[in-house]
Order: C-alpha cells, then sequence, then structure tokens
C-alpha cells in the first residue's frame, strides 16, 4: 500500500471524530458586560425531577429574583397546573391545585429524600461565582469556602459542589443583555434527588411582579411542609 493511500484512509477514519469534535466545541462568548449579573430571571422551562420512587417531569415556568426567592410552576400537556413552589430564604411553599392544599414550612423540615430539596437548591444554582466572567481560572477547579467551582477552557462556571455534596453542572451558555446564562442545568442534592431545568427564551434582569413570588393560599387547606409524600 502507497504512502498516499495509507494517509488517505487514515483521514477518513479520522474525520468522524474530527467533525464531531467540532460539532460539539464551545466557543467563547461575546457581548457580555463585566460586572452584569443574574437578577431575575423568568422563563418557559422543560423540568425533569426524580427522587427514590418520585419522579416526574414535563413543561412549566420559573421566575427567580436575587438572591432568595423563586416561584416555580409545573405544568400537564394541556397546560394545567400539576403544581407551584414558591421559596423565600429558608420558607419553602409547595401548592397543589387538584387537591386544594398548600404545604408550607421550613426546608429542613423535609426529609432527607424529599425531591423538594433538590428543587430547592435553585437559589444556590443561580449564586453568582465569587469570580469575574469570563474567569481567569479557565479550565481549572478553585475552592472557596468549602465550594468547589470547576471553569471550562473560555473561563465559564461548569460545575459546582458544595462541602455537603449538592452539585450542579451548567450546559451550553449563551450571551443574553451581556451576561453569560447557560441553556439548562443539571442538580443533584447530597441526598441524590435530581432536577434537570432547560430553559426557553430566557427573559434576563427585567422586573419581576411581587405578587409572582408571594404565594396566594387563599381558599386552600393550608399543611405542614413535612406531610408533603409526593408529586
Amino acid at each position: 500500500m502507497s504512502f498516499f493511500v495509507r494517509n488517505l484512509l487514515l483521514s477518513l477514519l479520522l474525520l468522524p471524530a474530527l467533525l464531531s469534535g467540532c460539532a460539539t466545541a464551545q466557543k467563547p462568548l461575546t457581548g457580555l458586560v463585566p460586572g452584569r449579573t443574574v437578577e431575575t430571571v423568568q422563563s418557559s422551562i422543560s423540568i425533569s425531577v426524580s427522587a427514590g420512587t418520585q419522579s416526574t417531569g414535563g413543561r412549566g415556568y420559573l421566575a427567580y429574583q436575587a438572591p432568595a426567592l423563586f416561584h416555580l410552576v409545573l405544568l400537564t400537556p394541556f397546560g394545567q397546573t400539576v403544581l407551584e413552589a414558591f421559596s423565600e430564604n429558608d420558607r419553602f411553599t409547595c401548592v397543589v391545585p387538584d387537591r386544594r392544599v398548600a404545604y408550607t414550612g421550613l426546608v429542613s423540615e423535609l426529609p432527607d429524600n424529599s425531591v423538594l430539596k433538590s428543587v430547592d437548591l435553585l437559589k444556590w444554582v443561580m449564586a453568582p461565582a465569587p469570580f469575574p466572567v469570563p474567569a481567569p481560572a479557565a479550565g481549572e477547579t478553585v475552592q472557596v469556602s468549602g465550594v468547589s467551582y470547576r471553569f471550562d477552557k473560555n473561563g465559564m462556571l461548569e460545575r459546582k459542589v458544595s462541602s455537603e455534596g449538592d452539585q450542579v453542572s451548567y450546559r451550553n451558555y449563551q450571551s443574553i443583555e451581556g451576561v453569560a446564562f447557560p441553556e439548562s442545568v443539571e442538580v443533584q442534592n447530597r441526598y441524590g434527588a435530581k432536577v434537570r431545568i432547560v430553559f426557553d427564551e430566557p427573559q434576563l434582569n427585567a422586573t419581576v411582579e411581587e405578587s409572582t413570588l408571594k404565594p396566594d393560599l387563599t381558599g386552600l387547606s393550608v399543611l405542614p411542609l413535612a406531610e408533603f409524600k409526593s408529586l
């Protein structure tokens, strides 16, 4: 076999791997404004959650206001509300409209394997890293106050792990209003409960109405949060 033919065959064998690498490479973001961070998020989402034998998924809506407020809505395929979750600091409220019931209390009152504990991590997920973005530690892992921050080669936060074992991965950053924001996040708490959220055309740093972030418990039976058993 000639030298030319051998090299041609080798090139053909390597071509799929080379094309695959080119297709998945994350390009550096442009248009980022130094010092600008996520203050609010309003977005349609796709979400899947699982904890032990509990699991569900579907579409929904997320409204978040830094540092410790969010409202998460889970919808049926027909647009009916299955569940609403509200978080304010350490207080968590879960509303199940079909049952006309709300569960409210402190997150610490939930059992370790509750999927709601993983959902409540969204506040920690949204908290910015203590570095400018892109970070100077591109491609490295940095420890700060017990939290491990892993940055990709472009200086974007790729993974965050708490000292207790909670972790989140950030996928496919995009530049929105001068802020680097992921297309999806994958969260796993220290007990194995998981949440994956894919954002659909998120709106950043617009005003969120106060009523959006506060549960309306009018006409609902209100029970202790610890009594919430399943989705």
